[in-house]
């Protein structure tokens, strides 16, 4: 929905996994992208990652994301699909403690990233407090577990199918510390929702991105925190997200 005009084209090939596409948004857009640089990926072209010069919050669910780590317990934070790194960038700017493990299958995702989104100077910056890893992120693993885990799994415009499997949900669940929670990209699948609850029972909250019903979603796996509390402990623009959970109902 953007003027042609306003988008120009930074970056366009295939991989072994995508067909990448880097675009640039001018500020002159009329347009919720203005400014932006967006990494879009798959045939339908999904966005994947959302990167402004001059703002860290994106408007979109990597926010939502970054409202995880003050209801962790202390430890590693693992993103499986990382991107460019829209929600590391995040936590690792609002969370001065934290530390992200991110695994991204594709090398050239990570090429573009750097090359494109900064992720180069934040590995620089950030140190230790930054690790990406490339390869299949189902078999990511921490030493002593995760404190929590952030899940953006998608190939071909959809929920990779191994996600609405409930065996793996109970496999990631696993890899969690004691009191830990993951929260996850479900697209607008119910399968995935289902998988979760079954790993989960009763601990599946949602949180829609928008008020149409087909449109995506983030679930939250673990029990709901209380509002309250998890509100004090957010950044100002994040608390708005803290009240719009509600627990998973099964249709089925």
């Amino acid at each position: 929905g953007i003027p042609i005009q306003h988008v120009k084209t930074l970056a366009k090939f295939r991989s072994r996994y995508n067909h990448i596409r880097v675009l640039e948004v001018s500020r002159a857009a009329d347009h919720a992208l203005a400014g932006s640089r967006v990494l879009l990926l798959d045939s339908p072209g999904n966005i994947h990652s959302i990167s402004y010069r001059f703002k860290s919050l994106t408007d979109s669910y990597y926010d939502v994301f970054a409202t995880l780590p003050p209801i962790l317990p202390p430890g590693p934070i693992a993103i499986l699909g990382f991107g460019a790194g829209s929600a590391a960038r995040i936590i690792l700017e609002f969370y001065s403690d934290a530390v992200v493990h991110g695994w991204e299958i594709d090398p050239s995702v990570l090429s573009v990233a750097r090359e494109y989104f900064g992720l180069r100077e934040m590995e620089r910056k950030y140190g230790g407090r930054l690790l990406v890893h490339g390869g299949d992120a189902l078999k990511s693993g921490a030493r002593d577990g995760f404190a929590g885990m952030l899940i953006d799994l998608f190939a071909a415009g959809r929920v990779i199918p191994e996600l609405q499997d409930a065996a793996t949900w109970r496999k990631l669940r696993k890899s969690l510390r004691r009191g830990g929670r993951m929260m996850a990209n479900v697209g607008g699948g119910c399968e995935t929702l289902r998988a979760m609850s079954e790993a989960f029972p009763g601990e599946i909250s949602v949180l829609s991105m928008s008020d149409r019903k087909d449109d995506s979603a983030v679930a939250l796996a673990g029990e709901l925190p209380e509002i309250g509390r998890w509100k004090k402990a957010l950044r100002g623009p994040l608390k708005f997200y803290a009240d719009l959970w509600k627990p998973y109902q099964n249709q089925s």
